[in-house]
């Protein structure tokens, strides 16, 4: 028993230092930051592309422009972390989780971000193809002009979030709850929109004649007018209820 804990001892000591000496080492591809403190730390276009920075806290950091391609950034604290213009393709962020993060102009194309977690994120003009954001919470998050073509939000919250101009062909709101999101001037053609929650949703300017799933029960709740565009057999609610957006 003695020589078992004696071992458990030194295995746990081992792997302790072996943790530390990875959070002392210099940015760079394939670095080992697991679990450290990374705050405020100035790291614009670093290359961390396939790093490991599961369960990092990267509070304040800025990365803008940093090479993020295949990065582990899994349960990851980027709280008022800057990401912007960062390319993060292939990137797994899940259950991620932040405040006021920055990831406006980054490349997330195909990045896991299941279960992300970001309030008040700026991802405006994003790329964000084929991305997977099911069952993420991202509640007022801004996503101006993004690219979220074929990118699956299935099972989120987006409430009050910000999706004008953005390009959202063939993604997936299915079961997603949208109430108080904007659409205004979006790209929604192919978009699915199966028992999405549309809870006075910004449905103004919004062309959805070729969305799938809508149905006139959705609309009724959601707020449009003369300029809404619904698909063929959906009808608009009369009058359209009120679009003022209570903060």
């Amino acid at each position: 028993m003695r020589t078992r804990a004696l071992l458990a001892t030194l295995v746990l000591g081992f792997s302790s230092g072996a943790v530390e000496a990875g959070c002392k080492d210099h940015a760079g591809s394939g670095v080992e930051w697991q679990g450290c403190s990374k705050k405020l730390l100035m790291l614009q276009s670093a290359s961390l592309d396939g790093a490991n920075l599961e369960g990092s806290n990267l509070t304040s950091t800025d990365l803008g422009g940093a090479n993020l391609d295949g990065a582990n950034l899994n349960e990851a604290d980027l709280s008022y972390a800057s990401l912007k213009s960062a390319s993060l393709k292939g990137a797994s962020l899940v259950k991620t989780a932040g405040n006021r993060t920055s990831l406006n102009e980054a490349d997330l194309s195909g990045a896991n971000m299941q279960a992300i977690e970001l309030f008040r994120a700026d991802l405006s003009d994003a790329m964000l193809t084929k991305a997977d954001l099911s069952r993420s919470s991202l509640p007022r998050a801004m996503f101006i002009g993004a690219d979220l073509s074929g990118a699956s939000l299935e099972k989120s919250d987006v409430i009050r979030s910000n999706f004008e101009k953005a390009d959202l062909t063939g993604a997936s709101f299915s079961y997603a709850i949208v109430a108080r999101a904007s659409f205004k001037k979006a790209k929604l053609s192919g978009s699915d929109w199966s028992n999405a929650y549309l809870y006075r949703s910004i449905l103004v300017d919004a062309d959805l004649s070729g969305v799938i799933g809508l149905t006139t029960a959705q609309v009724a709740i959601a707020c449009g007018d003369d300029s809404t565009i619904l698909p063929a057999g959906v009808e608009a609610p009369t009058p359209w209820p009120c679009i003022d957006q209570d903060e």
